[in-house]
């Protein structure tokens, strides 16, 4: 083919092809152009509405502070309570009701506490309050030892005392008493001392019972407590208050083989109480440990069997 005819042909598929590019730019020229426009249009209202949503949230309207937090608190629990917990060192001076994690902060801050067994939920309630559920350790019993008195709760749990209404029927009666108690844990932290466990334990079966108004038992002695006595001493000894010993015996923590169940011994008890009656005013001691019960009047009498 001569060369001119190639060059004929050249030009001409190069003028075709640029004639197309031309009706394509112009077609996506205005494309492209409001596309650009329409984005700049999209991030500027973006960019618009988080700026009015930020200044917004910031409004004292939509800001809590712990400060002005309210907590229906049970009877048990005083008013020094009520004040420490809105003023906690961890605590900021105020929140943000949109803040990023405020519900898990406030929960992870709250579930540090020691009188605080566990966080249930936070809530963010509009527009600027929180609705905050947690359990709390109530106790269930004081220990004393000598002239010292500790409050724990049913897992054994020492508990500061200066949050709680001492004189409070749910937990002021018996006392838990040792004069051999281990060493005393940080507040929070479980007692490891198997005399409270088991004085814990007793004393919440008596309570199920009613058991301790009944023979208006003011102390539970676990002094003895799994320190296997060989002169027939009783683990555990419940005094009345006439100054009346009821010897309980051992503690299931300590697995002593044939040992009563509570169960068993109470039944004892009351089959004494049917003879001396439930203030067990006129005995010395009474002893629950075994199948037939035992028991000794300040003045003897043959109407119970007394041990020799």
């Amino acid at each position: 083919m001569p060369l001119m005819m190639q060059f004929s042909i050249l030009s001409a598929f190069v003028s075709a092809f640029s004639g197309k590019i031309h009706v394509i730019k112009r077609t996506l020229y205005p494309f492209f152009f409001r596309f650009v426009v329409s984005s700049c249009i999209i991030i500027f209202m973006i960019w618009g509405i988080q700026k009015i949503w930020y200044s917004l949230i910031e409004l004292s309207i939509f800001q809590v502070s712990p400060a002005t937090f309210s907590f229906h608190t049970p009877s048990w629990m005083n008013d020094h309570f009520t004040d420490d917990i809105k003023h906690l060192v961890a605590l900021n001076d105020q929140y943000g009701m949109y803040e990023d994690n405020l519900t898990k902060k406030i929960a992870e801050i709250y579930g540090r506490l020691v009188l605080v067994k566990n966080v249930e939920s936070v809530k963010r309630v509009f527009p600027n309050k929180l609705a905050i559920k947690f359990v709390l350790r109530k106790p269930i019993a004081i220990v004393k030892s000598r002239n010292n008195l500790y409050l724990v709760d049913h897992e054994g749990v020492l508990l500061p005392k200066e949050y709680y209404t001492l004189k409070n029927t749910e937990y002021d009666s018996p006392y838990i008493q040792s004069n051999k108690l281990a060493r005393l844990p940080l507040y929070g932290k479980e007692w490891d001392d198997k005399g409270v466990k088991a004085g814990i334990a007793l004393v919440k079966f008596l309570r199920a019972n009613n058991i301790h108004n009944i023979f208006k038992i003011v102390s539970v002695d676990v002094s003895n407590v799994c320190k296997r006595n060989s002169a027939g001493k009783s683990d555990i000894v419940l005094w009345t208050e006439n100054n009346t010993q009821i010897r309980w015996g051992c503690s299931p923590l300590c697995n002593e083989q044939n040992e009563l169940s509570d169960e068993e011994k109470l039944q004892n008890l009351l089959s004494i109480a049917k003879t001396e009656g439930t203030n067990l005013r006129l005995m010395e001691y009474v002893d629950v440990r075994w199948k037939k019960p035992l028991g000794k009047r300040w003045v003897k009498s043959n109407d119970i069997t007394e041990e020799p």
